[in-house]
């Protein structure tokens, strides 16, 4: 009887070992990267060596980014009255600055 009841123990506890390395529905199509830590960053080492030793190629990045980027999308109204538009367009302004809450940035700016 003990016996048996050790052998059912030890089953269950062998099973859920291996639970910790099964791939259910949420890593079923998880792949992760093959490489190591330092195969990865050295895919990027030469950007980075080349930011480092000239000034001019931060900027340049920095550059790119605002060029694709650029301003952000700026609404503004279609309303046909002027005065009406006006109004609105203020009303934004002045939201714009309230939306971050920790009131580090406007909008714009989130």
């Amino acid at each position: 009887m003990i016996l048996k009841s050790l052998k059912q123990l030890f089953t269950k506890i062998k099973s859920l070992s291996w639970d910790g390395a099964g791939s259910g529905r949420r890593l079923c199509y998880f792949q992760p990267e093959r490489g190591s830590i330092n195969s990865l960053l050295a895919y990027n080492l030469e950007t980075l060596r080349i930011v480092v030793w000239y000034v001019y190629a931060a900027n340049i990045i920095d550059t790119i980014v605002s060029n694709c980027v650029g301003t952000g999308i700026k609404p503004q109204s279609k309303a046909k009255d002027a005065e009406f538009r006006k109004k609105l367009q203020q009303l934004w302004l002045n939201w714009t600055d309230e939306a971050d809450s920790n009131g580090v940035n406007d909008f714009y700016g989130l």
